[in-house]
């Protein structure tokens, strides 16, 4: 049986709508809840339909409902902090209704896991499990900004292409006006995809249509973490979680960090013991977007079906579980399922694996690591007196992005003089890598504010530079992502660039390389280096770039090495 766009009343007096999908038989069901912004009824939610029709055959009554401004529901989008109430609000109304047995679980990707999430913090009496895929953690520091800098090409993308161009069918226009309008914000959003490098960011033409996308630049106002952010914060509010979660990410997803911190977090802090005990983490080598499609390729790379996972049988035995107690694979699996690249499915107790080896290996060089063809080593030996390598850093000419997701040839950043490249001798024998990653850099630079940039590196022995997780800090957040603080120029300071994490084996032959750069564009906006808001500069200025390793300034990445015992 299927209803359309049934009215649910949120607390404010606003009606969200919502498809409704249950059993033809009379009863009262569990229910599976997903609340997008993206359209319940787009062709990209038909994969999820998929998903809604083998549910409602398991004897599952299932809700897609617009969230709050968007398609057929009433009132005013406002990404994420919308969500809380009306997240509440939905889950309570589905457990009030003549065919429910108040028994709720909700699911969903991407936003769609936002969702889940953020109603999950506001603790519905009737929400007994959540399942979100590849969604966030914290929507400052790993969704719109990240180490201090602006997720430029996917928020501008994400904004555009998902937010904008539908909310045009919301306007007082005229058929005509709104065809116009929406080929107007097309076009637009091609240009954006040439013209990223735009100054300055808070006057990008792209999104200055009337009522569209406003928070855009709200967010690009509020770069300094804080109570703005706070307000729809995962991490800062686990202890107000009272529910089991179903975690699943991707090492090359858009929100890599998402899974793994809700997960471990959530099992610290969740306020049961029910909530805390019930936390479980699938990741695997994916994209976003490949899980839910089944597609398995990673960029230039294909792991194979079986790096994927069954879906919807997944979820369903997750919801089957806790929703109808069902005995099955929650149970008697472990909680923690990784997938290492060039060795396969891990199971285990916790994250990070146990018995994990913290390991630094350390910059050296003689000064000249400019480029892969330079002099910069990777090594567990503690460094020398060493002169630090020294590189420009020029806004007008940054660091590209090699790949928008998945495993690409590197070869061709590391051509660059303004890219540090520090690499192993090929090992001698295969070397696991798995967990989070991150580098403790020293660094100096002429400029009052600037970026420092890291990626890890597997170099195959025929050249091949596959990335496996980089990250990227920005030096006024070096001390807090909350107060931003300028550098006085030519001083060294420290500074920890958060790589996420990776699961991968070296294989014998290969090589461990790190890369230092002060850019990675468009992936992150450009830093002017002038110490100017990087949302208000109109312009910039080169900046000379110094990296140390010596005694006093030992430069390191921190790998978590799996010892061969517990391969």
């Amino acid at each position: 049986m299927i209803e359309k766009n049934v009215p649910v009343p949120m607390r404010d007096g606003v009606v969200l709508r919502a498809d409704l999908y249950r059993p033809g038989a009379p009863g009262r069901y569990p229910v599976l809840l997903e609340r997008t912004p993206y359209g319940k009824t787009l062709p990209r939610m038909v994969l999820d339909t998929v998903h809604v029709l083998n549910a409602v055959e398991a004897g599952y009554a299932v809700v897609i409902q617009d969230c709050r401004g968007r398609f057929a529901s009433e009132g005013e989008f406002v990404p994420f902090l919308c969500d809380i109430d009306d997240g509440y609000d939905t889950v309570e109304w589905c457990a009030a209704q003549p065919w429910s047995n108040a028994r709720i679980g909700m699911f969903g990707t991407s936003y769609v896991g936002a969702t889940q999430l953020l109603a999950a913090t506001a603790a519905p009496p009737h929400l007994s499990a959540i399942c979100p895929v590849v969604s966030a953690a914290d929507f400052h520091n790993g969704w719109i900004y990240e180490g201090g800098a602006f997720r430029l090409g996917f928020v501008a993308a994400w904004a555009a292409q998902f937010l904008a161009v539908p909310h045009l069918d919301r306007l007082p226009l005229s058929p005509t006006q709104r065809q116009a309008e929406r080929e107007r914000l097309l076009d637009g959003l091609e240009r954006l995809r040439r013209t990223l490098s735009h100054l300055p960011l808070a006057e990008l033409p792209l999104l200055k249509l009337e009522g569209l996308a406003p928070y855009f630049y709200d967010w690009l106002m509020h770069p300094d973490d804080g109570e703005y952010w706070r307000r729809f914060n995962i991490i800062a509010h686990h202890d107000r979680v009272a529910v089991p979660a179903l975690h699943m990410g991707g090492w090359y997803d858009l929100f890599v960090a998402g899974a793994l911190h809700n997960f471990t977090g959530l099992r610290r802090h969740a306020a049961t013991e029910r909530a805390r005990a019930g936390q479980r983490l699938i990741f695997g080598p994916w994209v976003h977007g490949s899980l839910q499609s089944q597609l398995s390729p990673i960029g230039e790379r294909d792991y194979g079906w079986r790096s994927l996972v069954p879906l919807s049988e997944t979820k369903l035995g997750w919801f089957d579980h806790w929703l109808r107690d069902a005995d099955n694979w929650v149970v008697s699996e472990a909680p923690v399922r990784v997938y290492v690249m060039n060795k396969g499915w891990r199971r285990e107790r916790e994250w990070p694996l146990e018995g994990t080896q913290w390991t630094r290996f350390y910059l050296h060089s003689g000064g000249r690591a400019n480029s892969a063809g330079g002099d910069g080593r990777l090594s567990r030996d503690t460094p020398s007196s060493q002169p630090p390598d020294v590189f420009l850093y020029n806004p007008l000419n940054p660091t590209p992005t090699v790949g928008a997701g998945g495993i690409y040839d590197q070869r061709s950043v590391e051509g660059r003089s303004d890219v540090l490249v520090y690499s192993t001798p090929p090992l001698g024998e295969a070397l696991e890598v798995t967990g989070p990653v991150k580098v403790v850099l020293y660094a100096s630079s002429s400029a009052p504010d600037t970026d420092f940039s890291a990626k890890l590196v597997d170099v195959a022995p025929n050249g091949y530079a596959a990335n496996l997780c980089d990250g990227l800090i920005r030096a006024r957040y070096r001390n807090s992502p909350a107060r931003a603080e300028l550098m006085a120029p030519g001083e060294v300071y420290e500074f920890t660039i958060d790589l996420h994490g990776t699961g991968n084996v070296f294989l014998p032959g290969h090589q461990i390389r790190l890369e230092i750069a002060s850019s990675n564009f468009p992936k992150f906006d450009r830093n002017p280096n002038t110490g100017e808001p990087a949302a208000l500069a109109r312009h910039t200025r080169p900046a000379v770039q110094s990296v140390f390793h010596d005694p006093q300034h030992p430069s390191h990445v921190v790998l978590p090495v799996i010892p061969a015992k517990g391969r």
